[in-house]
Protein backbone atom coordinates (compact mmCIF):
# COMPACT_ATOMS: atom_id res chain seq x y z
CA UNK A 1 0.00 0.00 0.00
CA UNK A 2 2.91 2.38 0.88
CA UNK A 3 4.40 1.52 -2.30
CA UNK A 4 1.43 2.80 -4.10
CA UNK A 5 0.91 5.42 -2.17
CA UNK A 6 4.87 6.15 -3.01
CA UNK A 7 4.51 5.47 -6.78
CA UNK A 8 1.28 7.98 -7.01
CA UNK A 9 3.10 10.49 -5.21
CA UNK A 10 6.37 10.29 -7.70
CA UNK A 11 4.01 10.43 -10.46
CA UNK A 12 2.39 13.74 -9.58
CA UNK A 13 5.59 15.24 -8.45
CA UNK A 14 6.67 14.46 -12.45
CA UNK A 15 3.52 16.24 -13.79
CA UNK A 16 4.67 18.96 -11.66
CA UNK A 17 8.29 19.34 -13.30
CA UNK A 18 6.44 18.67 -16.53
CA UNK A 19 3.67 20.93 -15.86
CA UNK A 20 6.50 23.80 -14.73
CA UNK A 21 9.17 23.09 -17.78
CA UNK A 22 5.73 23.33 -20.71
CA UNK A 23 4.87 26.98 -18.79
CA UNK A 24 8.60 27.84 -18.52
CA UNK A 25 8.76 26.92 -22.38
CA UNK A 26 6.03 28.97 -23.33
CA UNK A 27 7.28 31.64 -21.33
CA UNK A 28 10.53 31.97 -22.70
CA UNK A 29 8.90 31.40 -26.51
CA UNK A 30 6.84 34.47 -25.74
CA UNK A 31 9.25 36.23 -24.40
CA UNK A 32 11.76 35.87 -27.29
CA UNK A 33 8.48 36.63 -29.55
CA UNK A 34 8.38 39.62 -27.80
CA UNK A 35 11.73 40.90 -28.28
CA UNK A 36 11.33 39.39 -32.17
CA UNK A 37 8.52 42.16 -32.24
CA UNK A 38 10.76 44.67 -30.62
CA UNK A 39 13.60 44.52 -33.15
CA UNK A 40 11.13 44.88 -35.57
CA UNK A 41 9.08 47.85 -34.21
CA UNK A 42 11.10 51.04 -33.60
CA UNK A 43 10.66 53.29 -30.93
CA UNK A 44 10.85 56.14 -33.26
CA UNK A 45 9.67 56.51 -36.97
CA UNK A 46 10.72 59.39 -39.26
CA UNK A 47 8.41 60.39 -41.52
CA UNK A 48 9.32 62.91 -44.17
CA UNK A 49 6.97 65.74 -45.19
CA UNK A 50 4.54 65.83 -48.00
CA UNK A 51 5.66 61.65 -48.84
CA UNK A 52 3.84 59.16 -48.67
CA UNK A 53 6.35 56.74 -47.00
CA UNK A 54 5.00 52.47 -46.45
CA UNK A 55 5.77 50.45 -42.81
CA UNK A 56 6.07 46.94 -43.59
CA UNK A 57 6.83 45.49 -40.21
CA UNK A 58 4.79 42.39 -40.52
CA UNK A 59 4.24 41.79 -36.77
CA UNK A 60 0.66 41.07 -34.85
CA UNK A 61 0.55 44.80 -33.74
CA UNK A 62 -1.83 47.20 -34.20
CA UNK A 63 -1.40 51.24 -33.60
CA UNK A 64 -3.64 53.77 -33.04
CA UNK A 65 -3.30 57.68 -33.13
CA UNK A 66 -5.42 60.34 -31.45
CA UNK A 67 -8.17 61.96 -33.09
CA UNK A 68 -6.60 65.57 -32.26
CA UNK A 69 -3.44 64.81 -34.56
CA UNK A 70 -4.60 65.88 -38.21
CA UNK A 71 -1.14 66.08 -39.73
CA UNK A 72 -1.01 62.22 -40.54
CA UNK A 73 -2.97 60.17 -42.43
CA UNK A 74 -3.25 56.53 -42.84
CA UNK A 75 -4.53 55.51 -46.40
CA UNK A 76 -5.12 51.66 -45.30
CA UNK A 77 -6.15 52.21 -42.30
CA UNK A 78 -8.19 49.38 -40.74
CA UNK A 79 -10.74 51.45 -38.82
CA UNK A 80 -11.67 55.13 -37.65
CA UNK A 81 -13.24 55.04 -34.24
CA UNK A 82 -14.55 58.09 -32.39
CA UNK A 83 -11.98 60.13 -34.65
CA UNK A 84 -9.00 57.91 -33.84
CA UNK A 85 -7.03 56.37 -36.79
CA UNK A 86 -7.04 52.19 -36.50
CA UNK A 87 -3.86 50.62 -38.26
CA UNK A 88 -2.80 46.71 -38.33
CA UNK A 89 1.33 46.67 -38.60
CA UNK A 90 0.57 42.96 -39.82
CA UNK A 91 -0.09 44.67 -42.91
CA UNK A 92 1.76 47.35 -45.10
CA UNK A 93 0.72 50.56 -43.78
CA UNK A 94 0.81 53.84 -46.13
CA UNK A 95 1.17 57.06 -43.68
CA UNK A 96 1.11 60.77 -45.20
CA UNK A 97 2.32 63.23 -43.20
CA UNK A 98 1.51 67.24 -44.01
CA UNK A 99 2.91 69.00 -41.18
CA UNK A 100 6.90 68.72 -39.47
CA UNK A 101 6.54 68.08 -35.79
CA UNK A 102 6.08 65.08 -33.05
CA UNK A 103 3.36 62.99 -32.60
CA UNK A 104 2.67 59.62 -30.48
CA UNK A 105 1.10 56.46 -31.52
CA UNK A 106 -0.45 53.73 -29.10
CA UNK A 107 0.58 50.53 -29.94
CA UNK A 108 -1.17 47.27 -28.84
CA UNK A 109 0.05 43.70 -28.92
CA UNK A 110 -2.30 41.16 -30.67
CA UNK A 111 -4.98 44.33 -30.61
CA UNK A 112 -5.28 43.32 -27.03
CA UNK A 113 -2.59 44.56 -24.66
CA UNK A 114 -0.79 47.58 -24.89
CA UNK A 115 2.62 47.22 -26.26
CA UNK A 116 4.09 50.37 -26.56
CA UNK A 117 3.72 54.07 -27.34
CA UNK A 118 6.30 55.54 -30.44
CA UNK A 119 6.66 58.76 -31.76
CA UNK A 120 6.17 59.63 -34.62
CA UNK A 121 8.65 62.80 -35.91
CA UNK A 122 7.79 64.56 -39.23
CA UNK A 123 10.63 66.19 -41.12
CA UNK A 124 11.41 67.65 -44.36
CA UNK A 125 13.38 65.70 -46.73
CA UNK A 126 17.07 65.63 -46.29
CA UNK A 127 19.94 66.08 -49.04
CA UNK A 128 23.04 65.15 -48.63
CA UNK A 129 26.26 64.39 -50.60
CA UNK A 130 28.01 61.06 -50.19
CA UNK A 131 31.79 61.41 -49.82
CA UNK A 132 33.82 57.93 -48.96
CA UNK A 133 37.22 60.13 -49.09
CA UNK A 134 39.68 58.89 -46.49
CA UNK A 135 40.93 61.86 -43.98
CA UNK A 136 43.29 62.36 -41.28
CA UNK A 137 41.87 63.47 -38.18
CA UNK A 138 43.49 65.23 -35.41
CA UNK A 139 41.91 65.99 -31.53
CA UNK A 140 43.07 67.67 -28.82
CA UNK A 141 41.11 66.28 -25.76
CA UNK A 142 39.39 69.24 -23.45
CA UNK A 143 41.90 68.40 -20.69
CA UNK A 144 44.75 65.81 -20.22
CA UNK A 145 43.22 62.60 -20.32
CA UNK A 146 44.20 59.68 -17.15
CA UNK A 147 44.72 56.85 -18.20
CA UNK A 148 45.82 54.77 -14.78
CA UNK A 149 47.57 55.49 -12.33
CA UNK A 150 51.61 53.57 -11.60
CA UNK A 151 53.76 52.88 -8.80
CA UNK A 152 56.71 55.35 -8.25
CA UNK A 153 60.22 53.92 -7.27
CA UNK A 154 60.81 56.85 -4.47
CA UNK A 155 64.60 58.10 -3.93
CA UNK A 156 63.86 56.88 -0.46
CA UNK A 157 64.29 52.91 -1.71
CA UNK A 158 60.10 52.36 -1.38
CA UNK A 159 57.66 51.88 -3.94
CA UNK A 160 54.78 54.53 -4.04
CA UNK A 161 51.28 55.08 -5.86
CA UNK A 162 50.12 58.63 -4.32
CA UNK A 163 47.20 58.60 -7.07
CA UNK A 164 45.56 55.52 -6.58
CA UNK A 165 41.98 55.60 -5.61
CA UNK A 166 41.97 59.31 -6.03
CA UNK A 167 42.23 59.92 -9.87
CA UNK A 168 40.46 57.55 -11.99
CA UNK A 169 41.14 56.59 -15.96
CA UNK A 170 38.88 59.00 -17.98
CA UNK A 171 39.43 61.69 -15.78
CA UNK A 172 40.24 64.98 -17.41
CA UNK A 173 42.92 67.04 -15.62
CA UNK A 174 42.63 71.00 -16.96
CA UNK A 175 44.63 72.75 -13.68
CA UNK A 176 46.66 71.90 -11.04
CA UNK A 177 47.14 74.37 -8.26
CA UNK A 178 46.48 77.92 -9.76
CA UNK A 179 47.97 77.03 -12.98
CA UNK A 180 45.78 75.94 -16.12
CA UNK A 181 47.32 72.57 -17.55
CA UNK A 182 47.24 72.31 -21.44
CA UNK A 183 49.11 69.47 -22.52
CA UNK A 184 51.55 66.98 -20.44
CA UNK A 185 54.49 69.47 -19.93
CA UNK A 186 52.21 71.59 -18.38
CA UNK A 187 51.77 69.01 -15.56
CA UNK A 188 54.75 67.90 -15.33
CA UNK A 189 55.94 71.70 -14.60
CA UNK A 190 53.18 72.62 -12.12
CA UNK A 191 54.33 69.60 -10.06
CA UNK A 192 57.96 69.95 -9.92
CA UNK A 193 56.84 74.00 -8.70
CA UNK A 194 54.41 72.42 -6.34
CA UNK A 195 57.66 70.41 -4.71
CA UNK A 196 57.09 68.15 -1.54
CA UNK A 197 53.49 67.56 -0.26
CA UNK A 198 50.33 68.17 -1.66
CA UNK A 199 48.91 69.23 -4.72
CA UNK A 200 45.42 70.12 -5.88
CA UNK A 201 44.34 68.58 -9.33
CA UNK A 202 40.87 70.07 -10.80
CA UNK A 203 39.48 67.79 -13.14
CA UNK A 204 36.35 66.87 -15.00
CA UNK A 205 34.73 63.35 -14.09
CA UNK A 206 31.57 62.22 -15.73
CA UNK A 207 30.68 65.70 -16.57
CA UNK A 208 31.50 67.20 -13.47
CA UNK A 209 34.35 69.16 -12.23
CA UNK A 210 36.09 68.38 -8.79
CA UNK A 211 39.15 68.61 -7.37
CA UNK A 212 41.14 66.57 -5.24
CA UNK A 213 44.33 66.16 -3.22
CA UNK A 214 47.68 64.18 -4.07
CA UNK A 215 50.67 63.68 -2.17
CA UNK A 216 54.15 64.31 -4.39
CA UNK A 217 56.43 61.68 -4.15
CA UNK A 218 60.45 62.54 -4.98
CA UNK A 219 61.01 60.07 -7.45
CA UNK A 220 64.66 58.07 -8.21
CA UNK A 221 65.34 60.83 -10.95
CA UNK A 222 65.08 63.45 -8.62
CA UNK A 223 61.80 65.08 -9.98
CA UNK A 224 58.53 65.10 -8.27
CA UNK A 225 55.90 62.80 -9.45
CA UNK A 226 51.96 61.68 -8.83
CA UNK A 227 52.22 58.36 -10.38
CA UNK A 228 49.92 58.79 -13.35
CA UNK A 229 49.28 57.87 -16.89
CA UNK A 230 48.51 60.93 -19.04
CA UNK A 231 47.08 61.48 -22.75
CA UNK A 232 46.48 64.96 -24.60
CA UNK A 233 46.13 64.32 -28.47
CA UNK A 234 44.99 62.10 -30.99
CA UNK A 235 45.19 61.22 -34.28
CA UNK A 236 44.26 58.21 -36.93
CA UNK A 237 43.01 58.10 -40.43
CA UNK A 238 39.28 57.83 -40.49
CA UNK A 239 36.26 58.36 -43.67
CA UNK A 240 34.01 61.03 -43.90
CA UNK A 241 30.57 59.59 -44.48
CA UNK A 242 28.74 63.02 -45.76
CA UNK A 243 28.87 67.02 -46.33
CA UNK A 244 25.96 69.08 -46.31
CA UNK A 245 24.74 71.78 -48.22
CA UNK A 246 25.87 73.93 -45.50
CA UNK A 247 29.43 71.95 -45.56
CA UNK A 248 28.52 70.03 -42.19
CA UNK A 249 30.38 66.61 -42.39
CA UNK A 250 29.60 63.65 -40.32
CA UNK A 251 32.35 60.79 -40.27
CA UNK A 252 33.13 57.71 -38.76
CA UNK A 253 29.94 56.42 -37.20
CA UNK A 254 30.88 56.14 -33.90
CA UNK A 255 32.78 58.14 -31.52
CA UNK A 256 36.82 58.20 -31.61
CA UNK A 257 37.57 56.80 -28.14
CA UNK A 258 40.82 56.38 -26.44
CA UNK A 259 43.33 53.11 -26.91
CA UNK A 260 43.67 52.30 -23.72
CA UNK A 261 40.40 52.69 -21.53
CA UNK A 262 38.09 52.46 -24.26
CA UNK A 263 36.30 55.97 -23.02
CA UNK A 264 34.86 58.47 -25.70
CA UNK A 265 36.97 61.17 -25.46
CA UNK A 266 36.03 64.81 -24.36
CA UNK A 267 37.73 67.03 -27.22
CA UNK A 268 38.61 70.74 -27.09
CA UNK A 269 39.42 71.40 -30.74
CA UNK A 270 40.68 69.32 -33.48
CA UNK A 271 41.16 69.18 -37.10
CA UNK A 272 40.24 67.49 -40.15
CA UNK A 273 43.34 66.80 -42.86
CA UNK A 274 44.28 65.79 -46.28
CA UNK A 275 45.60 61.34 -46.05
CA UNK A 276 47.16 59.91 -48.50
CA UNK A 277 46.19 55.97 -48.47
CA UNK A 278 49.65 54.41 -49.29
CA UNK A 279 49.00 50.75 -48.31
CA UNK A 280 46.00 48.17 -47.61
CA UNK A 281 46.99 45.32 -44.90
CA UNK A 282 44.25 42.41 -45.65
CA UNK A 283 42.01 41.28 -43.29
CA UNK A 284 42.23 38.17 -42.15
CA UNK A 285 40.22 35.53 -39.16
CA UNK A 286 41.33 37.55 -35.78
CA UNK A 287 43.27 39.80 -37.45
CA UNK A 288 41.59 43.01 -38.83
CA UNK A 289 43.41 44.75 -41.20
CA UNK A 290 44.14 48.34 -41.90
CA UNK A 291 44.46 51.64 -44.57
CA UNK A 292 47.63 53.04 -44.01
CA UNK A 293 49.16 56.54 -45.01
CA UNK A 294 50.36 59.41 -44.66
CA UNK A 295 48.50 62.66 -43.05
CA UNK A 296 49.43 66.46 -43.88
CA UNK A 297 49.32 68.06 -40.61
CA UNK A 298 49.22 71.92 -40.49
CA UNK A 299 47.44 75.11 -40.42
CA UNK A 300 48.26 75.25 -44.18
CA UNK A 301 46.61 71.81 -45.05
CA UNK A 302 43.39 71.90 -42.47
CA UNK A 303 40.01 70.76 -44.44
CA UNK A 304 38.45 71.77 -41.73
CA UNK A 305 36.96 71.45 -38.19
CA UNK A 306 36.25 68.74 -35.61
CA UNK A 307 33.91 70.37 -33.45
CA UNK A 308 31.85 67.48 -31.96
CA UNK A 309 32.79 63.73 -31.02
CA UNK A 310 29.34 61.30 -29.85
CA UNK A 311 28.63 57.64 -30.10
CA UNK A 312 27.49 58.35 -33.82
CA UNK A 313 30.73 59.99 -35.13
CA UNK A 314 32.41 62.88 -35.27
CA UNK A 315 31.20 66.00 -37.25
CA UNK A 316 32.56 69.69 -37.80
CA UNK A 317 33.15 71.71 -40.83
CA UNK A 318 34.83 71.48 -43.95
CA UNK A 319 35.99 74.85 -45.63
CA UNK A 320 37.87 73.26 -48.36
CA UNK A 321 35.76 73.27 -51.64
CA UNK A 322 37.46 69.88 -52.93
CA UNK A 323 36.25 68.26 -50.08
CA UNK A 324 32.88 70.70 -49.96
CA UNK A 325 29.17 70.04 -50.32
CA UNK A 326 28.35 69.63 -54.46
CA UNK A 327 24.44 69.79 -55.36
CA UNK A 328 25.12 67.16 -58.35
CA UNK A 329 26.03 64.52 -56.29
CA UNK A 330 23.82 64.77 -53.34
CA UNK A 331 21.11 62.01 -52.75
CA UNK A 332 18.34 61.55 -50.32
CA UNK A 333 18.99 60.52 -46.60
CA UNK A 334 17.07 57.21 -45.98
CA UNK A 335 15.07 56.35 -43.02
CA UNK A 336 15.53 53.30 -40.81
CA UNK A 337 11.96 51.83 -42.42
CA UNK A 338 13.49 52.14 -45.98
CA UNK A 339 16.53 50.28 -45.35
CA UNK A 340 15.79 46.38 -46.37
CA UNK A 341 17.90 43.20 -46.37
CA UNK A 342 19.74 42.45 -49.97
CA UNK A 343 22.28 44.19 -52.08
CA UNK A 344 23.50 47.93 -51.46
CA UNK A 345 26.95 49.42 -51.51
CA UNK A 346 29.65 50.82 -49.60
CA UNK A 347 31.92 54.23 -51.20
CA UNK A 348 35.24 54.05 -49.85
CA UNK A 349 38.94 54.88 -50.75
CA UNK A 350 41.55 52.34 -50.64
CA UNK A 351 44.01 53.99 -52.92
CA UNK A 352 44.02 57.59 -54.84
CA UNK A 353 40.51 57.27 -56.01
CA UNK A 354 37.32 56.73 -54.46
CA UNK A 355 35.09 53.65 -55.32
CA UNK A 356 32.16 52.09 -54.49
CA UNK A 357 31.71 48.06 -54.20
CA UNK A 358 29.44 46.23 -53.65
CA UNK A 359 27.56 44.47 -50.38
CA UNK A 360 24.91 42.59 -48.59
CA UNK A 361 22.67 43.80 -46.16
CA UNK A 362 22.19 40.83 -43.93
CA UNK A 363 20.43 41.83 -40.96
CA UNK A 364 18.28 44.70 -39.58
CA UNK A 365 18.22 45.63 -36.27
CA UNK A 366 16.07 48.99 -36.56
CA UNK A 367 15.88 50.15 -32.40
CA UNK A 368 19.49 49.76 -32.08
CA UNK A 369 20.82 51.54 -29.21
CA UNK A 370 24.17 51.13 -30.62
CA UNK A 371 26.25 52.55 -33.73
CA UNK A 372 25.25 48.23 -34.88
CA UNK A 373 22.00 48.78 -37.13
CA UNK A 374 22.92 46.69 -39.77
CA UNK A 375 24.96 43.79 -40.89
CA UNK A 376 26.90 43.98 -43.90
CA UNK A 377 28.73 41.39 -45.64
CA UNK A 378 31.46 42.59 -48.50
CA UNK A 379 30.42 40.74 -51.46
CA UNK A 380 32.36 42.57 -54.39
CA UNK A 381 35.43 40.42 -55.14
CA UNK A 382 37.76 43.75 -55.87
CA UNK A 383 36.95 44.83 -52.44
CA UNK A 384 38.10 41.27 -51.12
CA UNK A 385 41.10 41.08 -52.99
CA UNK A 386 42.27 44.56 -52.13
CA UNK A 387 41.53 44.60 -48.24
CA UNK A 388 40.08 41.09 -47.24
CA UNK A 389 36.81 42.74 -46.66
CA UNK A 390 35.90 45.35 -43.95
CA UNK A 391 39.62 46.95 -42.25
CA UNK A 392 40.17 49.83 -40.01
CA UNK A 393 39.68 53.36 -41.22
CA UNK A 394 37.10 52.49 -43.32
CA UNK A 395 34.48 53.52 -40.54
CA UNK A 396 32.54 55.93 -41.53
CA UNK A 397 32.38 55.02 -45.26
CA UNK A 398 28.36 55.58 -46.59
CA UNK A 399 26.42 52.46 -47.42
CA UNK A 400 24.19 53.36 -50.32
CA UNK A 401 20.68 51.52 -51.47
CA UNK A 402 17.95 52.14 -54.16
CA UNK A 403 19.90 55.69 -55.01
CA UNK A 404 19.66 57.03 -51.59
CA UNK A 405 22.55 56.83 -48.74
CA UNK A 406 21.14 54.34 -45.98
CA UNK A 407 24.12 54.59 -43.20
CA UNK A 408 27.85 53.94 -43.08
CA UNK A 409 30.15 50.95 -41.73
CA UNK A 410 31.25 50.99 -37.93
CA UNK A 411 32.93 48.30 -37.47
CA UNK A 412 34.59 44.41 -38.82
CA UNK A 413 34.24 41.36 -37.54
CA UNK A 414 37.24 40.49 -35.59
CA UNK A 415 36.81 36.77 -36.49
CA UNK A 416 35.30 37.73 -40.24
CA UNK A 417 36.59 40.57 -42.29
CA UNK A 418 34.13 40.32 -44.80
CA UNK A 419 31.04 41.51 -42.51
CA UNK A 420 30.76 44.09 -40.81
CA UNK A 421 28.27 46.74 -39.19
CA UNK A 422 26.51 49.34 -39.57
CA UNK A 423 24.60 52.45 -38.25
CA UNK A 424 21.69 54.03 -39.78
CA UNK A 425 22.26 57.77 -41.54
CA UNK A 426 18.93 58.87 -39.83
CA UNK A 427 21.02 57.90 -36.32
CA UNK A 428 24.02 60.26 -37.87
CA UNK A 429 21.86 62.99 -38.87
CA UNK A 430 19.94 63.14 -35.48
CA UNK A 431 22.55 62.10 -32.99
Amino acid sequence: MNKNLIRMDLKKKYRAVLAAALCLNIFVAILYYILYIDRKVPDNIMLIENREESLEFNVPVEGEIDSTVDAISVKNASSVNNGNIHFNLNKTVTMQANNTGSYKASLKLFGLFHYKNIQIDVIREQKVMPSGRAVGLYINSDGIMVLGTSEIAGKDGFSHEPAANILMAGDYIYRINNQKVENIDDVVEAIQENGKGRVTVYLRRNGSNIKVKVNTVLAGDGEYKIGVWLREDTEGIGTITYVTKDNEYAALGHGITDIDTGLLINIKNGGVYPAEVSQVIRGEAGAPGEILGSVRLGSTYRLGTINNNTNYGISGEIFDSQYGYNEEEAVAAAMKQEVVKGKASIRCQLGDKIEDYEVEIEKININSQENKGMVIRVTDERLLRKAGGIVQGMSGSPIMQNGKIIGAVTHVFVKDSTRGYGIFIEDMLSG
